[in-house]
């Protein structure tokens, strides 16, 4: 009898000896059919079991962070996987789905193939919902609440999208004074023969709140030079005001723009209201009052990647009311890594080509409340001077700007209006000497923005839109007339429409198609566009233009005759840039991890001197890949971008040199 449970016990031994010592095997691919609503990749990433990644992400792993481990195959997981894929389907109203698994197992390569066989049948739609427990809400508000759920009838079942409108109807609730408003449950009556759902959504109300006071506590080094009055006008909301939520978000923002805080929060004190009143409290770390902070810069001005250095002076709560004084001086070279060195060591000057950079000034004063309202305004004058391929261009001048607090949940969420004077200068170099256009600028603007992103780093979803409105001249244009004086600058209007779509292409929100289409017009209406300085025209190329081109390389250049009046020779100054703009770009982002992703771009465009002079045949194509790498403040990006299409030479790209082809360009914050 012992020597059977011996024997028993030895077998069992070996047994799981040879099960530990056995390879596993690499689950080679998941398959799935009959899913015609959702793609397979979408399904791949609802389930556990993952496809092994190619050979090379398997050897990048074996020696670095880089790559990926192999994915075994587990059967046990096959059977959560089905469930899975049956409660995806069923939270998006397909309550009839059925779903079963196979795998075959390649022993001699030690491989395994999955597949998932998918019934989806007829989904189902929504045909009603009810609200419970607004009873207590005035009739228009219990009405707005019940709008946005209405839209969702007739619909097929979703529940992400009903728990995103629960979400809105609850956050508008709370800018009503529904501080407590909350979520409480739902209930979902299936009705799988007529394919149709019910629901209905509970929420607990409670009381109506108004504001009783805003507290402020505040500390740190600068916070005895900073009234609590002043803050408590920053916040702005009054005693009696029915609690925001939306209006403290913005308070809170309001409050950080000031700079006056190295940590601040404005939140309700729940446990102190009474007879539906509640405190607001402020509480707020103050830092210094005066800064002094030299600066590296990187920074992606002219679509191209420049390098600096700079310092920045800052005297907060100036002259008291949360004013805000910068001063701020800096210079960068332009595309680092194609500088020459040598030639610029050997024959450094304002006429050399070999350095391209600018350098500039500028004193910013910033109030966040003008004229008693939440309206953040700058006052600012600057000089630069930036070094280019062409010409050199001096532009200094004073400039007002007001921005206006919109809410999150309207279409334009950012609205500013500004007026520019400015003087901007272009010097040429001609044989000997140097030649100065000069005109004297008087811009009205205005600019507009809609951004429902998910992320603005990364995003995944949603868009944003942008649209710059200017006019230029007409305020001096009118007192010329009135003092009966000869006016000759040009007046000119100009607009520049941006927008940009972003679509997650799987569950996780990793990848990314992100699609821009960019578009600027310039019109003279008294005066030639010629007359109109370089610096206010279009250009295309560069890092976050069309990419297998340099920064500003693509425009159109005219060349103007003018008098050497010390030779008496006629010379060409050539001027540049369009009065039409036109890019189209398409890019593919994916995250292998949280820091790292890669990209894969196709950018089309140029600038034309007026659209009736724009050409099909003239649009330059470019497409090349990229590499991310994503930080907390913005991700920081290479991209090698090749000429696809050059309209300018009749040579085929595949009898070009390589590095003809391809620009390197290094820019901070995706492309669009």
């Amino acid at each position: 009898m012992k020597t059977r449970v011996a024997l028993f016990i030895t077998v069992i031994i070996l047994s799981v000896a040879s099960a530990q010592e056995r390879p596993k095997d690499e689950l080679a691919s998941i398959e799935f059919r009959g899913n015609t609503t959702y793609s397979s990749s979408v399904l791949r990433d609802v389930i556990s079991s993952k496809e092994t990644p190619s050979w090379i992400w398997k050897f990048l792993n074996s020696f670095s962070s880089l790559g990926k481990e192999p994915s075994y195959f587990d059967s046990l997981a096959l059977h959560d996987d089905v469930l899975a894929i049956k409660d995806f389907y069923n939270a998006n109203g397909f309550f009839k789905t059925e779903c079963v698994s196979h795998y075959t197992i390649d022993t001699s390569a030690r491989l395994a193939y999955v597949t998932f066989d998918v019934i989806e049948q007829q989904p189902s739609v929504l045909s009603s919902i009810q609200l419970h427990g607004l009873d207590e809400l005035p009739k228009e508000l219990n009405t707005e609440t019940a709008k946005d759920f209405l839209s969702l009838e007739t619909k097929r079942y979703s529940q992400s999208q009903l728990k995103s409108t629960i979400d809105a109807a609850i956050y508008n609730l709370t800018t009503k004074g529904y501080m407590l408003a909350a979520f409480d449950s739902s209930v979902i009556e299936k009705d799988t023969l007529r394919n149709k759902a019910q629901v209905d959504v509970f929420i607990k109300l409670r009381p109506q709140y108004k504001v009783s006071d805003v507290v402020i506590e505040k500390k740190g080094e600068g916070s005895d030079y900073v009234e609590a009055d002043l803050l408590k006008d920053l916040v702005g909301i009054k005693q009696d005001e029915y609690y925001n939520s939306e209006k403290i978000r913005q308070s809170q923002i309001r409050l950080y723009r000031t700079g006056l805080f190295n940590y601040v929060q404005v939140i309700p004190l729940t446990d102190d209201t009474s007879a539906q009143f509640v405190p607001l409290k402020v509480i707020g770390n103050i830092g210094k009052m005066n800064e002094l902070a030299p600066e590296l810069l990187m920074n992606n001005q002219q679509h191209t990647f420049n390098v600096g250095l700079g310092g920045t002076f800052t005297r907060k709560n100036f002259f008291g009311k949360a004013r805000k004084l910068t001063v701020t001086s800096s210079f960068g070279v332009q595309d680092l890594f194609k500088i020459n060195f040598g030639k610029v060591y050997n024959a450094f000057s304002l006429r050399d080509k070999a350095l391209l950079g600018y350098f500039d000034s500028k004193l910013k004063i910033e109030q966040p409340y003008v004229f008693n309202n939440p309206i953040f305004g700058t006052l600012e004058g600057y000089f630069t001077l930036r070094k280019d391929l062409i010409s050199n261009k001096r532009n200094y001048g004073g400039k007002l700007s007001f921005e206006f607090e919109l809410p999150t949940y309207t279409f334009i969420n950012f609205f500013s209006a500004y007026y520019n004077v400015e003087i901007a200068d272009e010097i040429f170099f001609l044989t000997d000497r140097d030649l100065t256009r000069s005109q004297t600028l008087s811009i009205l603007g205005l600019d507009l923005r809609s951004m429902k992103m998910t992320n603005p780093l990364f995003p995944a979803n949603g868009y944003n839109l942008g649209v710059i409105l200017e006019e230029a001249n007409s305020i001096p244009y009118l007192l010329s007339k009135i003092g009966n004086k000869d006016y000759t600058s040009p007046l000119y209007y100009k607009t520049q429409i941006t927008y940009g779509k972003y679509f997650a292409t799987n569950r996780k929100e990793t990848a990314v198609l992100g699609i821009k289409l960019k578009t600027g017009f310039l019109r003279a209406y008294r005066g030639s566009e010629l007359d109109v300085p370089t610096t206010k025209k279009f250009f295309a190329g560069g890092s976050n233009s069309v990419r297998g081109w340099r920064a500003r390389e693509l425009s159109p250049k005219v060349d103007v005759p003018v008098l050497n009046d010390a030779t008496g020779q006629v010379e060409n100054v050539t001027l540049e840039g369009g009065s039409f703009l036109l890019e189209v770009s398409s890019e593919y982002r994916y995250k292998l991890s949280e820091s790292i992703g890669v990209a894969a771009f196709v950018d089309c465009g140029n600038s034309w001197n007026g659209v009736n002079k724009s050409r099909l045949t003239e649009i330059a194509i470019a497409s090349g890949f990229g590499f991310r790498y994503y930080t907390m403040i913005a991700p920081f990006r290479i991209d090698f971008g090749f000429k696809t299409y050059d309209p300018y030479s009749d040579r085929r790209i595949f009898k070009r040199k390589l590095f003809d082809l391809m620009e390197f360009h290094f820019g901070i914050g995706e492309a669009f």
